[in-house]
C-alpha cells in the first residue's frame, strides 16, 4: 500500500513547453501536499436511443492542474518565482550597492553617422531609453554615442551594470562600453566588452571594471558606446547604467525577480506556447517510477505566514500541458532552514528600516497571472497553449492589532501605502559577511479595500484588513532572494 510519507516531488527546467528535459530530477520541493490531478472531460451524445440509461459518451479534453503546497526554502522558491514572475536579473553579491551613473532619460550625443532618439515605448526603467541606429559602413572603433555629466568618483566601483537591447545578435567584441575622465569619452577611457547579446532581447549586463582605486577614476564625467567591429545596420537601446560597489559577502548572492512586462521577457520571447516559464514535475507517489506533470507553470502563488502558521508557506496554483512517466531519483532535500515568522520584518508606508510595523500577526499575498489552458482543433485533446485572460492581480490581506488609527486613517483618505516584507533564515554557508538566506517582497503601492474594526467580545481588537497591490515604478511587486546560487540556476 502506498504511503504519503514516502512521497516527494522533483522538478526540472524545460526548454520547450511540455517536453521533459530527460534524466532524473536533482532538485526537490519541500512540499506539504499536492492535488495535481489529471482530468478527462466526458462528452455526452445528445441522440435519443429509446432506452432510459444515459446516452453514449466519449473522452474529451484532458487537463492537468491542481495545487501544490510548499514550505518556502531559499533555493526552490526561486524556481517558483521564476515560473510565476519570470527569470531574474543576473546575480550580484548580496551586499553589493548599486548607484545610478546615467539614467538615459535625456538624449545622448551621437556620432554624425548615427541617429540617436529617445524611445518611450521600448525601455526598462523611467520614461525613456536611448535608441541608437547604426547604419552599415560605420567603422569599428567609432564612438557611437556618449553622455557627459558632473564628475563622479568611481574609485570603489567593481562593475558596471546596465540594460541593453540590440536588433542583431552580437558577440563579446562587437560592442564596448566606455567611461572616461574626459568629455565625450575621449582621452584614455576604460574600455569594457559589453558581451554576447541575443537579438531583440533586453539583457541586463554586468561587466567587471577591475580595481579602479588609486585616483584614476575619481572624476569620471562621461559614458559611451563604441563599435568593436564592422557590422550591418542595426539598432541599440540602452537604459539605466549603474555603478556596483561590492561589499564583504563572498558566497551569498542576490537575485531580483521583476514581473514580466514585455514579450521579450516571457518564456522563449514569444516563440513558445506558454508565457510563463515551465517545469517538469516528477511526483513520486510511492508507486515505483514517478508520475510526470509536463509543462507545469505557476499561475497563482500565495505566500503566507503568521504567529499561528509559523513557517512561511507557498500555495501554488499549477497549470500543465500533459502527463507522463518520469525517471526515478534519489531524494536530496535542501538542508537550509525555512523562513519562520519570528524572523519577519514588515515595513508599512516605506521600507522596513524607515517604517517598521510590529503590530501585525499575519500577512498574506497572492500573485495571480490570470492564465488558462487553451484548446484548439489541432488533432489532440491536450491544451495547445496557455494564455492570459486579464490583468494580473495581487490581493493582500493581513491582521493588525488596532493600537492606533494611523493605517485606518490612510484607508479613509484613500492613501496608498508602500509595503516591504523581509524574511530571514540561517546564514549562507561560508559567507564572510554571515549573510542570512533572505526573501524580500517589495510592493510599491497597496490600496486598502476593507478595514473592519469590529468588537468580537472581550479582549484586544484585531482588524482583518484586505487590499490590493498597484503598479508603480515599473512593477506591482518585486521579489529579491538571497542564497548561494549563481545566475545559471534561474536563467532560461
Amino acid at each position: 500500500m502506498a504511503q504519503g510519507e514516502r512521497g516527494y516531488i522533483g522538478y526540472k527546467k524545460e526548454a520547450t513547453w511540455g517536453v521533459d528535459p530527460g534524466g532524473a530530477a536533482t532538485r526537490f520541493f519541500p512540499f506539504i501536499s499536492e492535488t495535481l490531478t489529471p482530468k478527462i472531460e466526458e462528452l455526452m451524445s445528445a441522440a435519443q436511443r429509446g432506452i432510459l440509461d444515459e446516452p453514449l459518451s466519449f473522452q474529451g479534453e484532458r487537463s492537468f492542474a491542481g495545487d501544490l503546497l510548499l514550505e518556502v526554502h531559499p533555493v526552490s522558491i526561486g524556481h517558483i518565482l521564476r515560473s510565476a514572475l519570470g527569470a531574474p536579473a543576473a546575480e550580484a553579491l548580496a551586499d553589493s550597492v548599486e548607484t545610478v551613473l546615467e539614467n538615459c532619460e535625456d538624449l545622448w550625443t551621437g556620432h554624425e553617422d548615427v541617429i540617436v532618439e529617445l524611445d518611450s515605448a521600448d525601455k526598462k526603467k523611467g520614461t525613456y531609453s536611448n535608441k541608437i541606429t547604426v547604419p552599415a559602413g560605420v567603422a569599428d572603433t567609432t564612438i557611437l554615442a556618449y553622455e557627459d555629466f558632473a564628475g563622479v568618483d568611481m574609485g570603489a566601483v567593481t562593475a558596471l551594470k546596465f540594460w541593453i537591447k540590440t536588433s542583431i545578435d552580437l558577440i563579446a567584441e562587437d560592442l564596448e562600453i566606455l567611461i572616461s575622465e574626459t568629455g565625450g569619452v575621449a582621452g584614455a577611457p576604460l574600455v569594457l566588452d559589453v558581451g554576447v547579446l541575443v537579438a531583440n532581447t533586453w539583457t541586463e549586463v554586468t561587466v567587471a571594471t577591475g580595481d579602479l582605486s588609486g585616483g584614476a577614476y575619481d572624476t569620471v564625467i562621461s559614458v559611451g558606446l563604441r563599435l568593436g567591429a564592422d557590422l550591418a545596420q542595426f539598432t541599440i537601446r540602452i537604459d539605466d547604467v549603474r555603478m556596483v560597489v561590492a561589499g564583504t559577502a563572498t558566497t551569498a548572492y542576490k537575485h531580483v525577480f521583476t514581473p514580466m512586462q514585455t514579450l521579450a521577457q516571457e518564456f522563449a520571447a514569444g516563440a513558445q506556447d506558454s508565457p510563463l516559464w515551465p517545469y517538469t514535475f516528477d511526483i513520486f507517489r510511492d508507486q515505483g517510477v514517478p508520475f510526470s506533470i509536463l509543462g507545469a507553470v505557476v499561475n497563482t502563488l500565495n505566500l503566507s505566514f503568521s504567529t499561528s502558521d509559523k513557517i512561511m508557506k507557498a500555495a501554488c496554483g499549477i497549470l500543465a500541458k500533459n502527463g507522463g512517466v518520469g525517471t526515478a531519483a534519489g531524494i536530496a532535500l535542501e538542508a537550509t532552514k525555512p523562513f519562520v515568522w519570528e524572523n519577519a520584518k514588515i515595513g508599512v508606508g516605506g521600507t522596513y528600516a524607515g517604517s517598521p510595523n510590529n503590530n501585525l500577526e499575519s500577512f498574506s499575498l497572492t500573485w495571480d497571472n490570470k492564465c488558462i489552458e487553451k484548446f484548439l482543433l489541432n488533432n489532440t485533446a491536450i491544451p495547445a497553449k496557455i494564455i492570459k485572460t486579464g490583468y494580473r492581480e495581487v490581493p493582500v490581506s493581513f491582521v493588525i492589532d488596532f493600537v492606533d488609527r494611523t493605517e485606518y486613517n490612510h484607508f479613509l483618505s484613500g492613501t496608498e501605502r508602500q509595503f516591504q516584507i523581509i524574511l530571514e533564515g540561517s546564514a549562507v554557508p561560508g559567507d564572510a559577511a554571515s549573510t542570512p538566506y533572505t526573501l524580500q517582497l517589495d510592493l510599491p503601492l497597496v490600496r486598502y479595500l476593507t478595514y473592519p474594526i469590529n468588537i468580537g467580545g472581550p479582549g484586544r481588537m484585531m482588524c482583518a484588513v484586505t487590499g490590493k497591490a498597484k503598479y508603480s515604478g515599473g512593477h506591482v511587486l518585486q521579489a529579491s532572494l538571497i542564497n548561494a546560487e549563481r545566475t545559471a540556476e534561474y536563467a532560461g
